[in-house]
């Protein structure tokens, strides 16, 4: 744990930029993450694992995805976050849950895709801030038994373990690390800690909080939001919350969706939640109204001739077991990298412009979780939570 980043939207199961063109490339509510600082590497705890978008594009490796946020393994495919942490339902993105001490060098098998999410129903900034990202496979490790009884009396003051992937002291993030810190305030729904010397920080949020109760560890909380400094944080109490969360562990798993047709012009295929859509896509917005499925992170639209690279103002993406350009569904205007774009006077230079500014829109998800991971290695302030926004604007 250590220094503050954003945090991340929520609403049903992934989490980025916004999908459409012209969209707003930050979610509207703030976001902000949190890291381990003043804590050391942290080999145990295998519940515990890294939330990371899975890039869209061929070519981009999977150890390349930034930690937007921490969570934790509660039952063979439900993990434990933030509910800022989940998704907004404007950006469509698809994320992975790595279970592996270290997600640079985690195993195709330590990476679990997620199919779909939950988020409390009274989520707002700083308030139920507590959610869940269902697994499309059981996880490689054993969860964590979620304990939904009252917390023990007398708390106030007692030191607690803090867990996550975010920023550490050098400005790191994709490693396990843990953190004592103390009870400093218990609230009806949210409990305050204070560096001890650990405390979460950016990358951190959706994370775990463990307490030492009659010999073992149980998990009281998820880390939520702090402050600039972080020296001090703000946690979800999880017993606040068991009857949401039972429900949620009383669920039968999803139905396995179908893999990616790249010969099915998605284009002309509504959907309404991302559960309408093949493994490894979202539901976008499209243009003139209306949605359909898209390659994660980017504008709804459709797969195009097979690709080795980028082709020339198009994205090259994944498609199931091949690579195909992207062609958005452009309602009429000309198709240009990740953006319809009305063809006009620009000339050649207009076009090359036009086509690097929707390259740039489409992959902004991904590229701002990389320029966060940067600014908060140079600033290190502004401490926070998971994937998408600074507190309050949205844990």
């Amino acid at each position: 744990m250590t220094l503050p980043r954003p945090r991340g939207p929520a609403v049903v199961l992934l989490l980025a930029a916004a999908g459409g063109c012209g969209g707003p490339l930050e979610p509207s509510v703030g976001e902000d993450r949190r890291a381990v600082t003043g804590g050391a590497l942290e080999p145990g705890s295998p519940a515990v694992g890294a939330i990371v978008p899975v890039a869209p594009t061929c070519g981009e490796a999977e150890d390349a995805s930034p930690v937007i946020c921490s969570g934790t393994l509660v039952a063979p495919r439900v993990v434990l976050t933030a509910a800022h942490c989940v998704e907004d339902a404007g950006a469509p993105q698809v994320l992975s849950v790595v279970f592996a001490p270290e997600v640079a060098l985690a195993s195709p098998a330590e990476r679990v895709r997620t199919v779909a999410g939950r988020l409390h129903p009274d989520w707002s900034a700083g308030e139920n801030d507590i959610g869940a990202l269902i697994l499309a496979e059981d996880a490689p490790v054993a969860p964590v038994r979620l304990d939904l009884s009252a917390l023990p009396p007398g708390i106030l003051g007692r030191t607690t373990r803090v867990v996550g992937f975010g920023i550490d002291d050098e400005g790191q993030t994709g490693s396990r690390r843990s953190g004592a810190a103390r009870v400093t305030a218990v609230e009806a729904g949210t409990f305050t800690i204070a560096a001890e010397p650990g405390m979460s920080c950016g990358g951190d949020s959706g994370g775990p909080i463990f307490l030492k109760d009659g010999g073992d560890e149980r998990l009281i909380g998820v880390i939520s939001f702090g402050d600039p400094e972080c020296t001090t944080g703000t946690n979800t109490r999880v017993d606040a919350h068991a009857a949401f969360l039972q429900a949620i562990l009383d669920e039968a798993p999803p139905p396995a969706r179908p893999p990616v047709d790249p010969a099915v012009d998605a284009c002309a295929v509504p959907c309404e939640v991302h559960a309408d859509c093949p493994a490894a896509m979202a539901c976008a917005p499209r243009p003139g109204g209306g949605k359909s499925c898209a390659a994660a992170g980017l504008e709804a639209g459709r797969f195009g001739e097979a690709c080795s690279g980028p082709g020339g103002e198009r994205l090259c993406v994944k498609a199931g077991e091949e690579c195909r350009l992207w062609l958005p569904c452009a309602g009429g205007r000309t198709e240009e990298a990740g953006c319809a774009v009305t063809r006009g006077r620009g000339g050649a230079g207009g076009k090359s412009a036009k086509a690097t500014l929707a390259a740039l829109l489409a992959l902004a998800a991904y590229l701002r979780c990389r320029r966060l991971r940067r600014e908060h290695r140079a600033t290190r302030e502004v401490h926070g939570h998971g994937p998408g926004s600074a507190f309050p604007s949205r844990p």
